[in-house]
């Protein structure tokens, strides 16, 4: 299994796939991870090199990377901001209805369990009274395309939180494949979810332009191939 691809780079940024199962940061379990591997392995040999944000430690897709404190703070400031359009996709094991919509709930995060829980929203149920620890999560989501077993979805983070996809998608009773933390049915060969942070749009840190990337999906899975790159 490839571990990353580059699909952009320039002075300021790279923009790495992520393949495989790590984290995109060094942790606390001190496993592998793809900003120590781009620091080691990129032709170009920056000096700086800093993840603007991350993604799950077992999801595929795409992470920015700043190659110049300027535009760390630069691309930090956009993500706080919303102005950055991330677009997630993922392949779920039971049919969403309905077929697009947007999910908002409470999430409650258990740092011990590395797992987030999504609480519904109940009209005239303040439920912030009763979990102090509770954030308000929110995404938009619709449906791309079915098959007879799998469900491919879009989705959009309107907030950022741990976990968050997985956890609203389990909420609603439709786990992501693979997800064995969230519901799922069994885990995948490759060790993956089904969550691929498909691409995203934001303006260059230094020339300002809006940009879009887009991170092709892993082709070791052939549900993916399925999908094929149209969506």
């Amino acid at each position: 299994m490839e571990l990353y691809d580059i699909v952009f780079e320039d002075d300021e940024i790279v923009a790495a796939n992520k393949l495989t199962p790590m984290p995109v940061q060094p942790d606390k379990s001190k496993d592998q991870d793809l900003q120590s591997l781009l620091k080691a392995e990129l032709p170009s040999k920056p000096t700086f090199l800093e993840a603007a944000h991350r993604i799950d430690r077992r999801c595929s897709g795409l992470v920015i990377f700043a190659k110049t404190p300027e535009a760390l703070r630069s691309l930090e400031e956009a993500f706080r901001e919303r102005r950055v359009t991330k677009r997630y996709v993922a392949c779920l094991e039971k049919e969403p209805i309905p077929p697009e919509g947007i999910l908002r709930h409470r999430i409650v995060s258990d740092p011990k369990k590395n797992r987030s829980l999504a609480l519904a929203m109940n009209p005239g149920h303040d439920l912030s009274k009763k979990r102090k620890d509770s954030v308000e999560a929110e995404l938009s989501y619709s449906l791309l395309m079915k098959t007879d077993r799998y469900f491919f979805v879009e989705a959009q983070l309107l907030t950022g939180r741990h976990h968050q996809i997985r956890a609203q998608f389990s909420a609603m009773g439709w786990p992501i494949k693979g997800d064995l933390k969230y519901g799922a049915r069994r885990s995948s060969p490759t060790g993956r979810i089904m969550l691929h942070g498909r691409s995203a749009e934001f303006e260059h840190p230094k020339s300002g332009e809006r940009i879009k990337i887009v991170a092709p999906y892993p082709q070791d899975e052939s549900l993916w191939v399925l999908l094929g790159e149209n969506f």
